[in-house]
């Protein structure tokens, strides 16, 4: 997927999805722009040179395809958002929105604000936007609440993003809950932190100071020393508040027992990971969700077609066998699936299991990339989305 602005010259030139043409009108502001019934009028009136002159359009494309658009005005209003139907909870959304608050920031803004309808206004109040003032009105007989809702934009210049797992066992998981919440906001940082009894995993934004304030915290505590984590960096913060939650699992696999605490598969460096999947008798296997996968992959993956990693035992199930496939290398974003992963296919009997050490964001970072075999770009869980 591609954010870009869009040019005056190509009004009118591509496709919504797979059905609307672009020579429609959309409705802005008030109007319902999540429903499929509003992408029918002409939007050549709405992309002017007048508007085009005067506000941002951003446009999400794959391919030919265009999957969604934003407005930025110059004043810092956000009037209009949309996505079509067919690309909807795949983070099409979510980055038109990041690109949209870069340039605010990039223009000097510090507030945006949009008027929001009963669908919207949920998506714009998980990226931090607050209700001003709500009204109600009637439109074909259909009484309609909208809402004017802002956001402050924050400006402290590069925040660290720090992503981490860890197996461990930790018995007092439940009691490190409060305390790692009450560590993190006396440090400002933000993002998710996941514990159970099985370890911890995390994605956690904030300044270099808080970032290794954490990390140096987590590895004091001996089931976190040997922990390891990877880097980025954006402009942006990329999420809204901070979670510290109890789970079941770190990674839901929904299968008791299996513990890579007890039992894994072997760790491939980045530096070795060519070399084995390159070798015909590997099956080389993709342990994320067909969303991430569309992105990037490894040349010659296989994509299990899942939706959630709990279905990934059902793929097995289906389409592996242990005396069939004798070597599996498999891959994840971060590491923590294809390592549970490796734990599962052990455990059902395969023999030699393979996963990529600290998962594609490490192999990226590593590998240089005239040497790299991986094609596309990969699905964050965040409001960067891809890196």
């Amino acid at each position: 997927m591609e954010i870009r602005l869009l040019q005056k010259k190509e009004i009118g030139r591509f496709s919504i999805g797979s059905q609307y043409p672009l020579d429609m009108e959309l409705p802005i502001d008030g109007k319902d722009l999540e429903s499929n019934t509003l992408v029918a009028a002409k939007i050549n009136s709405y992309f002017t040179k007048q508007i085009i002159s005067e506000q941002f359009v951003y446009l999400a494309e794959e391919g030919s395809q265009l999957l969604g658009f934003g407005v930025l005005a110059a004043d810092g209003k956000i009037p209009c958002l949309y996505c079509h139907p067919d690309y909807q909870r795949q983070g099409v959304g979510i980055q038109l929105y990041r690109a949209i608050a870069a340039k605010a920031l990039e223009l000097g803004l510090n507030r945006l604000y949009t008027e929001a309808n009963i669908t919207t206004r949920r998506f714009f109040k998980s990226r931090g936007f607050s209700i001003l003032k709500e009204w109600r009105t009637r439109e074909e007989g259909q009484p309609k609440i909208n809402y004017l809702m802002e956001k402050y934009l924050e400006k402290s210049g590069q925040f660290v993003v720090a992503t981490f797992y860890h197996f461990a066992n930790l018995l007092d998981y439940k009691e490190m809950q409060p305390v790692l919440k009450d560590f993190c906001d006396r440090h400002h940082l933000k993002g998710t932190i996941l514990l159970a009894e099985e370890g911890i995993n995390s994605t956690i934004v904030g300044s270099r100071q808080g970032i290794d304030a954490l990390l140096s915290y987590l590895r004091s505590n001996p089931c976190f020393q040997s922990l390891e984590h990877k880097e980025s960096y954006c402009q942006v913060m990329p999420f809204q508040k901070l979670r510290v939650r109890l789970k079941k699992e770190i990674v839901t696999l929904g299968v008791p027992g299996i513990n890579p605490n007890r039992e894994v598969g072997k760790y491939v460096e980045p530096n070795d990971w060519n070399a084995l999947i390159s070798d015909p008798e590997v099956v080389v296997i993709d342990t994320r969700n067909i969303y991430e996968v569309k992105l990037g992959t490894f040349e010659g993956a296989i994509d299990p077609q899942i939706t959630t990693f709990g279905q990934f035992p059902n793929y097995v199930a289906e389409n592996l066998k242990p005396e069939q496939q004798q070597k599996v290398a498999m891959f994840c974003t971060g590491g923590i699936r294809c390592e549970k992963a490796s734990a599962y296919l052990l455990a059902q009997g395969f023999k030699e299991v393979y996963h990529l050490k600290g998962g594609i964001l490490k192999y990226i970072a590593e590998v240089p990339p005239e040497e790299s075999l991986w094609e596309g770009e990969c699905f964050v869980f965040d409001d960067r989305i891809t890196l």
